[in-house]
C-alpha cells in the first residue's frame, strides 16, 4: 500500500498531526494489549502444566460435553489432526476422557473427567484474576462499556464467540514450554 492511500484510511484523530498517534492507534493498541495479556495469562497457567489453548479446550468441552473431536477442531478452527495430540495429552493426564458416541460409532465423545472438571475450575479462577489484573485501572462501568464494545469489534469481525482465532496456526507442541519463548514479558 502506498503512503497516500495509507494516509487516507487512518483515522481523523490520526490525521491531526500528520502523523500516527504516539500510541500506534486502536489497532496497534488491541495488538499490544492482546499480545501481552496471552503472555501473561500463559504464565500464570504454566503452573498448572497449561496453556491458553487447553483452557480454551476445557472451556467447551464443559459447555457441550459429549462433543466429537472433529467437531471440536471444526468449532476451533483447526485441522483436527493436530487436535489428536493434545486430546491424546490430556486424556493420558486423566482429565478428559473418550466415550463411543451414541449418535455415531466411528466417533467419540469427549467429556472433562472429575479431575478435569477440578483443573476447569481452577483455570477459571485464574482467568477471573487475571481479568481483574489486566483492568485493574478500569471502573466495573467502564469494564463493561470496554467488554461491550470489544464484542461488538468481534462480531463485525466476524470472530467465533468465546473461540481464540489463534487455534488455527496452534502448534502441534502445545506444552507450557512451548509458549515460554513467545514473550519476554
Amino acid at each position: 500500500m502506498n503512503i497516500a492511500r495509507y494516509r487516507s484510511q487512518m483515522s481523523q484523530s490520526d490525521m491531526s498531526s500528520g502523523q500516527p498517534s504516539k500510541g500506534g492507534g486502536t489497532a496497534f493498541l488491541l495488538a499490544q494489549i492482546g499480545a501481552y495479556a496471552s503472555a501473561q495469562f500463559a504464565k500464570r497457567l504454566e503452573p498448572l502444566g497449561f496453556t491458553p489453548a487447553h483452557a480454551g479446550i476445557f472451556r467447551i468441552i464443559a459447555a457441550t460435553p459429549g462433543l466429537s473431536q472433529q467437531d471440536l477442531a471444526l468449532k476451533l478452527g483447526m485441522y483436527a489432526s493436530r487436535l489428536v495430540a493434545v486430546i491424546d495429552d490430556l486424556e493420558k493426564r486423566g482429565l478428559i476422557e473418550r466415550r463411543a458416541s451414541n449418535m455415531d460409532r466411528r466417533l467419540y465423545a469427549l467429556h472433562l473427567t472429575k479431575s478435569g472438571n477440578e483443573q476447569l475450575s481452577a483455570i477459571g479462577a485464574i482467568a477471573r484474576e487475571h481479568g481483574r489484573d489486566l483492568l485493574n485501572g478500569l471502573s466495573d462501568e467502564e469494564r463493561s462499556t470496554l467488554t461491550a464494545l470489544l464484542e461488538r469489534v468481534a462480531k463485525k469481525q466476524g470472530l467465533q464467540e468465546g473461540v481464540h482465532p489463534g487455534y488455527k496456526n496452534m502448534p502441534k507442541d502445545t506444552s507450557p514450554k512451548s509458549f515460554r519463548g513467545k514473550s519476554k514479558t
